[in-house]
């Protein structure tokens, strides 16, 4: 792939020329410091010409400025470690100005990038050791035959994911229906809200940046290799020259139909539609199979479970900044006069939600609340996979864990609970059936939080329609999302929302 990319022959004369510049580097060193040498030789010559005189009578003119810093010796580490990082800072770019990756990056790649090409000056300390080596090191590697070789094959294996979320990242910012998996696949038109300024001009910013998005996925999945992606804008621009305020226009590309309105708005009209059934498979491909099968009971769609296991059990660790969104404002203290919290985790995998809440202590409670108030939960956990719930088991913290699935398991066995944490498999709405599930486990005033497919908030499906009937409409719950990528970290760009529900129906404000 990478000799694809570059040929091998181009590579291997980079990194010679490399080396080459490097020991040129090294040799001119050798000269300054002769140089430096000769002209300290020359200073104490000076010195017996002129003995006693240490200034002059005269102001300094720039040539005599000039004389006096005509060489001045670096420290020889220092010089050559920067002369190393320019050098392959600047190769480094050259290289993969020489491929094909960069236009099938999104801004996040490309910010990246830059941040990783950054030159970052030495910071060092008293004793001159350099205090920011990690800093510097995150930067690309040494310019080496095999590190260009490893780094581009590594670019070119994630270039479909880049690819694939900069178009997701592309019609994100439009809507916030375009969240969820089915929500996000494209009709034939969007709309580009206040587009236009007061001025009627296109608006800087968000406007601009999502139609060259736009017109980058469009132009890549047209085998368009020069394309400058900014014919959109061009043509938008033109078709409103020339006059001011608010106006309608209408502008044409060979991929859209651009209506602009007087209210601001922007109606962009797709005219490809066999590249609008592309970016619909690739954003299927990029956030996973989540929508409903569309079998479904006609009288009630939350009694339709889905009672075989997701395919690897729709195991998704909970990222750490995520399990702190999900239980931030959850209440855990407990008056010492009421019996400890119990709480359930659902769906434990490694335990990254219920360790959480099991490991808070009343030594964390302030000296103000410790003596009326204990911080001691009880946590069960319920996991599936036997190794996962060994190791649960294993840790010694949790009140109890039950090893199998949990829609197999029901409240009598377990008693209720005041909270129940979770975060559900998300595939084919089986987090709807575990959600619903768990509901049953609550105490009449518990509180259930759990993360959940961003597509539950949108979805037409009937599952999903009546989940929002009862969490929402009824139970008086609420959706918080959380930022789009939460869970790329651990295998899936499903976008996820945060559900907030009591289970009297009293609410649970975010």
């Amino acid at each position: 792939m990478s000799g694809a990319l570059v040929p091998r022959a181009t590579i291997d004369d980079v990194v010679r020329f490399r080396n080459q510049t490097i020991a040129l580097y090294e040799d001119a060193f050798e000269k300054i410091e002769a140089a430096h040498d000769a002209l300290q030789a020359a200073r104490e010559m000076a010195s017996r010409c002129h003995p006693g005189v240490t200034s002059y009578n005269y102001d300094k003119a720039e040539e005599l400025k000039e004389f006096e810093r005509a060489v001045q010796l670096p420290r020889k580490e220092r010089y050559l470690r920067t002369a190393r990082r320019l050098t392959d800072i600047n190769a480094w770019s050259w290289i993969i100005q020489r491929t094909d990756l960069e236009r099938l990056m999104d801004r996040e790649a490309k910010d990246k990038l830059r941040e990783q090409m950054r030159f970052i000056p030495e910071r060092a300390g008293r004793d001159g050791e350099l205090i920011n080596q990690a800093e510097i090191e995150s930067g690309l590697p040494e310019l080496t035959v095999e590190n260009v070789l490893a780094t581009l094959e590594r670019f070119a294996g994630d270039a479909g994911m880049i690819f694939r979320r900069g178009i997701a990242n592309a019609f994100s910012a439009l809507d916030r229906r375009f969240r969820s998996h089915d929500g996000f696949k494209i009709g034939s038109r969007v709309i580009l809200t206040y587009a236009f300024n007061d001025w009627g001009s296109l608006q800087y910013g968000r406007t601009r940046d999502t139609l060259i998005d736009i017109e980058r996925v469009f132009s890549v999945l047209d085998g368009k290799s020069e394309a400058s992606f900014q014919s959109a804008l061009t043509a938008v621009e033109d078709s409103r020259r020339g006059m001011s305020g608010p106006r309608q226009s209408e502008a044409e590309t060979p991929y859209f139909r651009i209506k602009g309105y007087k209210n601001g708005n922007a109606h962009l009209w797709f005219t490809r539609d066999d590249l609008v059934e592309k970016v619909n498979k690739l954003l299927a491909e990029h956030y996973g199979e989540v929508i409903g099968d569309g079998m479904q009971a006609e009288d009630d769609p939350l009694q339709n479970i889905k009672t075989t296991p997701a395919k690897r059990y729709g195991f998704y660790p909970t990222p750490e900044d995520a399990a702190a969104r999900l239980l931030d404002g959850v209440p855990l203290l407990r008056s010492k006069s009421d019996p400890a919290l119990r709480v359930l985790e659902p769906s434990a995998g490694t335990g990254n939600l219920a360790r959480r809440v099991a490991r808070q202590s009343t030594a964390s409670v302030s000296e103000r609340y410790r003596n009326e108030y204990r911080f001691d939960p009880r946590v069960d956990c319920v996991e599936i996979q036997p190794h996962l719930a060994s190791a649960l088991e294993a840790e010694g913290i949790y009140n109890r864990v039950f090893c199998r699935d949990f829609l197999s398991l029901l409240p009598e066995t377990t008693g209720a609970y005041d909270l129940v944490v979770m975060n559900p498999p998300f595939e084919r709405e089986r987090d709807i059936d575990h959600v619903v599930h768990a509901l049953s486990f609550l105490k009449p005033d518990g509180l259930l939080v759990a993360i959940m497919s961003a597509g539950t908030e949108f979805r037409e499906t009937k599952k999903a329609s009546a989940f929002r009937g009862l969490v929402i409409d009824k139970l008086k719950g609420s959706f918080r999302d959380l930022p789009p990528g939460s869970f790329a970290e651990v295998g899936t760009y499903v976008n996820t929302v945060i559900l907030k529900v009591r289970k009297d129906g009293k609410g649970f404000w975010l």
